[in-house]
C-alpha cells in the first residue's frame, strides 16, 4: 500500500507542476516558490513541535514540496536546457531513499511528461538525450534504494533483538535476585550458581549497550 500511496503523491506533484508550467500561472512561479518554502518551514516547525525526535527533513510532504520547487525552478531557468537540470538526477536518487524505490518509475514518467512538450517543440537531439538520461538513472536509483531499504530493515531487526536480549537479561536478573532474597535454605554451591547467573546477565546487558 505504501507504493500506491507514494505513487499517488508523486502523481499529484507532477500534475501541479505540469499544469503550472503549461498555463499563465508561470507568471506567478516566484511567488509560488516563496509560498512553498514558507509552507515547508511551517510544516517542519509544527512536526517538531509535537514530536521533538522528528527529523528536520524526510517527511512525505517535504519530498513533494522539494520536487515541486526543483521542477518549477528548472522551468523558469531554461526549462529542459536549465543549468540546474542535473538536480533531477539527485532528486531521483533521493526519492528512492525516502519513498518506495519503485516510485522512481513514476518519477521518470512524470519528468518526461513535464519536459516532453519543450523537447518536441525544439526538436533538438540534446533535448531527447537529456530526457533519456533521466530514464537511464532509474535502474541505478532503484537498486540503491532497495539496498538502503534492506539495510534499514536489518538495522531495525538488530535493534529489536538487542532490546529483547536486554529485557530477558533484566527479567532473569530480577527473578534470581528475588530468589536469593526470599529463599533462606539454599546451599552455598546453589547460591554461587545463582550469583554466576547474575554476573552473566550483567555481562549480556553490557554487551548489548556496546552494540548500540
Amino acid at each position: 500500500m505504501k507504493l500506491v500511496y507514494h505513487s499517488l503523491l508523486l502523481i499529484g506533484a507532477f500534475f501541479i507542476i505540469f499544469v503550472w508550467s503549461q498555463t499563465i500561472l508561470t507568471a506567478y512561479t516566484v511567488q509560488f516558490l516563496a509560498f512553498l518554502i514558507i509552507l515547508y518551514f511551517l510544516t517542519s516547525f509544527i512536526r517538531r513541535r509535537f514530536n521533538k525526535n522528528a527529523p528536520q527533513f524526510g517527511a512525505d510532504s517535504d519530498i513533494i514540496i522539494l520536487t515541486i520547487c526543483i521542477f518549477l525552478t528548472i522551468t523558469v531557468t531554461g526549462n529542459i536546457y536549465s543549468p540546474i537540470f542535473f538536480l533531477l538526477y539527485f532528486l531521483g536518487f533521493g526519492i528512492t531513499f525516502i519513498f518506495q524505490p519503485a516510485t522512481v518509475i513514476v518519477f521518470v514518467i512524470g519528468t518526461v511528461a513535464v519536459f516532453l512538450p519543450e523537447a518536441l517543440k525544439n526538436g533538438s537531439l540534446e533535448s531527447f538525450l537529456r530526457l533519456a538520461s533521466i530514464g537511464l538513472i532509474a535502474p541505478l536509483a532503484f537498486f540503491f534504494g532497495e539496498g538502503y531499504r534492506e539495510k534499514e530493515v536489518e538495522d531495525e531487526a538488530l535493534e529489536e533483538m538487542q532490546e529483547r536480549d536486554e529485557d530477558s537479561a533484566n527479567t532473569i536478573a530480577k527473578d534470581v535476585s528475588d530468589l536469593l532474597k526470599d529463599t533462606k535454605d539454599l546451599k552455598s554451591d546453589e547460591v554461587d550458581k545463582l550469583n554466576e547467573i547474575l554476573e552473566e546477565t550483567e555481562s549480556l546487558r553490557e554487551e548489548g549497550k556496546k552494540k548500540q
